[in-house]
C-alpha cells in the first residue's frame, strides 16, 4: 500500500518554496506517496485573513501535487504555535493512515529540534511557570520562553526557538511525542531562511515578502516566486471579482465587535490577558487604521502577531471557555480539495476503524459533526466574516454548501 505523507501548511499563497518542499518530501518518501495537507482555512496563524479564500488555495495546492487538502479548523489555525500544531497533528494522527510528516526548518538540525521537543513535552508545567515569571519581569513572550528553555537545557537547546519555522518544528515534534504517534518526522531545510527573505537567484521568497508584493502593486514581481499555474489561478481569481485581503480590511468589523461588547465580555476572549482588552477598546476608538489599532494595543510583552490574533478572536467571539471545550472534544477533517489519488485516500480513511470523520458534504454529514458543533460553528463564522470583508455582503453564501474542489 502507498505511503501517506502529511504536511501542515497555510499556502498563503502557494509559492515556489512550497513546491520545493513538496518535491523534496516526495523524493524522500517515494514517487508513489499520497500527500495529505492540513491547511489553515480563511484565517491564518499570524492573525490575518488569508490572502485568498480557502477553496481557491486548496485547489492551487492540488494542482501542484498535493492529493488531499483538509481544513485546519479556525480555532487552531488562528492561534499560537502550540495550538496550531496540536490541531493539525490531531487531524493527521486521527486519520490512522499517515506514515510521515514533513515540515520545513531554518536550521535543519534534527537532533537539536528533537531535544527541544522532548524538553517541552517533559517539562511543560515548569517551563510555563518560568515563562510567566519572565513576562512578569517585563520580557516579551518569545524572550521569556527562550530564557526558560536555556535555564532548563542550556543555550544550544534553546537556540532553535529563535526562528518561526523552527518553533513550529519543535511543536510538531512535541505533539507527536504527546500523542505517542507512529508518524515519522521528515525535516527539510528551508531555502529562504525567513518569511520576509527573497532569494531571486533560485526564485524563492518567503510568504510575507510575496504577500507584500501582491498587496503593494508589485504583482508582476511576485509572479517570479509563484508556480506558473498558481499565478494563472490568482489572475483568474481577480478576473472573477475576487479581492486579496489583508488585516486592514477588517477595521470596521473589529470596531463594531469591540463597541458592541462590554469590558467584562472582552476579558473572556481567548488572547485577552493582563488588561489587553482595555487597551484594545481604547485603540479601537483612537486608531485610524488597523496598523494604528495594533500599535496602540501592543505592549513590549506581546508580539504584534499576538495582538493581531487578539483582534481576530475578538471579532469572532472566541473565548477561553470555548477553546477549552473544543480542545477537550473531538475533531474532524473537512475536505477542501482532492485529486484522484486523494479520492482513494478518502475512501480508505472512511473504511478505517477508529479514524476521525472526513467531511465532504456537511449538509449530509451533520451527525459526524455533532460532537464538534462549536468548532464547526467557528469555521462557518470565519468563512462568513472573510466573505463579508471581501465582498461587503454575503449574497447567499453558505460555507456548508461549498463542495470540495476536484
Amino acid at each position: 500500500m502507498d505511503r501517506v505523507l502529511g504536511i501542515i501548511a497555510e499556502y498563503n499563497p502557494f509559492h515556489n518554496g512550497h513546491l520545493y518542499h513538496l518535491r523534496e518530501s516526495k523524493a524522500v518518501c517515494g514517487a508513489d506517496t499520497t500527500v495529505v495537507a492540513v491547511m489553515s482555512g480563511d484565517f491564518v496563524q499570524r492573525g490575518e485573513p488569508a490572502l485568498l479564500h480557502k477553496w481557491a488555495r486548496a485547489d492551487m495546492a492540488v494542482r501542484q501535487g498535493v492529493d488531499l487538502v483538509l481544513e485546519l479548523p479556525f480555532v487552531y489555525a488562528c492561534n499560537n504555535a502550540e495550538y496550531f500544531a496540536r490541531g493539525a497533528l490531531r487531524i493527521l494522527n486521527g486519520l490512522n493512515c499517515v506514515d510521515d510528516l514533513s515540515f520545513g526548518s531554518e536550521t535543519g538540525d534534527t537532533e537539536k529540534l528533537r531535544s527541544a521537543a522532548y524538553l517541552f513535552a517533559e517539562n511543560g508545567e515548569v517551563l510555563n511557570m518560568r515563562v510567566r515569571e519572565g513576562m512578569a519581569s517585563g520580557l516579551s513572550y518569545p524572550k521569556a520562553r527562550q530564557n526558560a528553555a536555556e535555564t532548563l537545557a542550556g543555550s544550544d537547546a534553546a537556540a532553535v526557538l529563535g526562528a518561526p519555522n523552527d518553533i513550529l518544528a519543535v511543536e510538531y515534534l512535541k505533539q507527536l511525542i504527546l500523542l505517542n504517534s507512529s508518524i515519522k518526522p521528515i525535516i527539510i531545510k528551508r531555502y529562504a531562511a525567513g518569511p520576509t527573505d527573497v532569494n531571486a537567484e533560485c526564485s524563492i521568497a518567503g510568504a510575507t515578502a510575496i504577500r507584500d508584493m501582491l498587496l503593494c502593486g508589485e504583482a508582476d514581481r511576485a509572479s517570479d516566486y509563484l508556480p506558473a499555474d498558481v499565478w494563472t489561478s490568482m489572475r483568474s481569481y481577480a478576473d472573477e471579482g475576487g479581492r486579496l485581503l489583508s488585516a486592514a480590511d477588517l477595521r470596521t468589523l473589529l470596531i463594531y465587535a469591540v463597541l458592541s461588547a462590554d469590558g467584562a465580555r472582552l476579558s473572556e476572549i481567548l488572547s485577552a490577558t493582563e488588561g489587553l482588552e482595555n487597551r484594545l477598546i481604547r485603540a479601537a476608538r483612537r486608531g485610524r487604521d488597523m496598523a494604528e489599532i495594533v500599535r496602540f494595543t501592543k505592549t513590549k510583552r506581546y508580539t504584534q502577531t499576538r495582538i493581531k490574533r487578539l483582534i481576530i478572536h475578538t471579532m469572532m467571539g472566541l473565548t477561553k471557555q470555548d477553546m477549552r471545550a473544543i480542545d477537550a472534544g473531538g475533531i474532524y477533517g473537512r475536505v477542501l480539495a482532492f485529486s484522484d489519488r486523494g479520492a482513494k485516500l478518502i475512501r480508505r480513511v472512511k473504511k478505517t476503524e477508529g479514524a476521525i470523520p472526513l467531511i465532504t458534504n456537511p449538509n449530509r454529514e451533520r451527525t459526524a459533526l455533532s460532537d464538534c458543533a462549536l468548532m464547526s460553528a467557528f469555521d462557518r463564522k470565519a468563512a462568513d466574516v472573510r466573505k463579508l470583508a471581501e465582498d461587503g455582503c454575503l449574497g447567499g453564501f453558505c460555507d456548508l454548501k461549498c463542495n470540495p474542489k476536484r
